[in-house]
């Protein structure tokens, strides 16, 4: 049921659906890759990828909503542009570098 629904939804054109989904993956990865994680307890890191994980889903879904509605205003010509960044639109530069 699970695959069923993020297949769903990652094959949606809207970021509402997609953009939470796909940015509780990126969000640890970013955040995870540049900490120093390797000193602390493996329930420390898990903790922390559960924590980065559910900030980038709320941080997701905010950014999709307000790129589906760039989209529907025709402010935006590519709709996934930063599909993967949590705290960016499709219309702004990408938060992390």
């Amino acid at each position: 049921m699970a695959s069923a629904l993020m297949a769903a939804a990652l094959c949606s054109t809207s970021c509402t659906l997609a953009k939470p989904i796909v940015c509780a993956v990126t969000m640890p990865i970013y955040v995870l890759s540049h900490s120093d994680v390797c000193g602390c307890r493996p329930e420390g890191a898990a903790c922390a990828f559960l924590i980065v994980s559910a900030v980038g889903a709320a941080g997701g879904l905010v950014t999709g909503i307000i790129s589906d509605i760039n989209l529907l205003t025709g402010d935006v010509a590519d709709p996934i542009r930063n599909l993967h960044d949590p705290f960016a639109t499709n219309t702004s530069e990408g938060s992390f570098r």
